[in-house]
């Protein structure tokens, strides 16, 4: 998709106002634009290669371009609110836009409004994500919040970021268990299914504030007044899954959001995860038919962190800082480098030390290295772009030079 010339609130306003077109949604707009090279291109109503647009999409891109003028102004307005509210504005050109949530053609809005900041841990390819899911039913057993809260723990704890819906019951006990890891290692994001205005349920407010404070991010695909309806929460659960490279289900009835989240992974080529529960008991009913149907088993946090070529057993890299100790060879990269040439030579130099010509484990290179893990999922990603390290499977990479 080329780069609009449109102004970066335009752009934003003019998908909202596309939208509002019936019968337009994130797909058939995507497809549009594509073929139009842009929001530009629908506008102009100019196809840079006539020859490559077929009669529905020409068709839908007149149609998107003659509802325009009417839909317009409201969408001004509400990227207007949202600046106004301290959120931030992301399209599908800008560079603040999730690659991961960018690849699925069908369902990436092409909007979205975020409080605070993606963490860079999400802000990878699908295949690099360092984030998880957790998610669950809202009436949970007091077993399946605790287990929630020690999974999201434990992943916050290995640097990964812990993304969740913000509902009511797993969703919130797994933002909770993220919280309790000192900032700095993993963090937390919740997807929303209505507007930053409209919360849902109003009494998390003050959960989302201490998710920003932590430095996770809040999202949505709506403008900030938009009330969540039930459709929506069915676009959320996609985005979830979109944004985690494993989705664990804690506790889910049949029929449930958790499972529309698992199916919505699995369509994505996601992991997905269902902690196993008593037969009899209808509240994991769900987890109990994914497992059936092929699911991985998760009972503890190393079912989890496995998939991520981390171990429970080994000292996670947030308590090493917190006891004041460094690991052998620690290397002096501070922060998430924002791409290649932020990497210090000694860094790299220091990894590939620590691979010694063969390969090795997110963990093992972590106790090598002293590097947090966040950190060294983001370096690993952006020297497996350089072609220097290649991912192997099963959480290991290979030295590649």
């Amino acid at each position: 998709m080329s780069v609009s010339v449109l102004p970066a609130d335009e752009l934003a306003a003019h998908y909202l106002a596309a939208q509002a077109t019936p019968g337009v949604g994130p797909a058939r707009l995507r497809a549009i634009t594509d073929a139009y090279g842009g929001m530009a291109g629908v506008v102009s109503g100019v196809p840079p290669a006539p020859e490559r647009v077929d009669a529905r999409s020409s068709h839908l891109a007149h149609v998107v371009l003659a509802s325009l003028p009417a839909s317009l102004p409201r969408a001004r307005r509400e990227i207007a609110e949202a600046r106004a509210a301290g959120l931030r504005v992301a399209c599908w050109e800008d560079a603040g836009y999730p690659p991961a949530l960018l690849e699925d053609e069908r369902g990436a809005p092409p909007v979205l409004f975020v409080a605070g900041e993606i963490p860079a841990q999400v802000m990878l390819p699908s295949q690099q994500l360092a984030s998880c899911a957790l998610v669950g039913t809202r009436k949970a057993s007091q077993p399946a919040l605790a287990l929630a809260r020690d999974l999201a723990r434990s992943a916050a704890r290995h640097g990964l970021v812990v993304v969740s819906g913000l509902a009511l019951g797993i969703d919130s006990a797994a933002h909770e268990g993220a919280l309790e890891v000192p900032a700095g290692s993993g963090a937390t994001m919740a997807v929303l299914g209505g507007g930053h205005g409209r919360l849902h349920p109003a009494g998390n407010r003050g959960l989302v504030e201490r998710i920003l404070r932590h430095g996770g991010a809040v999202l949505s695909e709506w403008p900030p007044a938009v009330n969540p309806q039930p459709h929506h929460f069915l676009r959320r659960n996609r985005l979830i899954a979109c944004l985690a490279r494993v989705v664990g289900v804690v506790e889910a009835g049949v029929p449930s959001g958790a499972l529309n989240t698992a199916s919505h992974a699995a369509e994505l080529g996601r992991t997905v995860l269902a902690v196993p529960g008593r037969p009899q008991d209808v509240r994991n009913r769900g987890a109990l038919e994914l497992l059936r149907e092929g699911a991985t088993p998760l009972i503890d946090a190393s079912d989890l962190l496995h998939h991520f070529g981390l171990s429970s057993a080994e000292t996670p890299r947030a308590e090493l800082r917190e006891r004041g100790v460094a690991a052998p060879g620690a290397a002096g990269v501070s922060g998430v480098p924002g791409g290649s040439a932020d990497l210090a030579n000694a860094a790299v130099a220091n990894l590939a030390d620590a691979f010694r010509g063969g390969e090795a484990t997110v963990d093992q290179l972590g106790l090598a290295t002293g590097l947090p893990a966040s950190e060294l999922l983001a370096s690993l990603a952006l020297l497996e772009l350089e072609g220097r390290v290649a991912a192997t499977g099963g959480g290991r990479y290979r030295w590649r030079g």
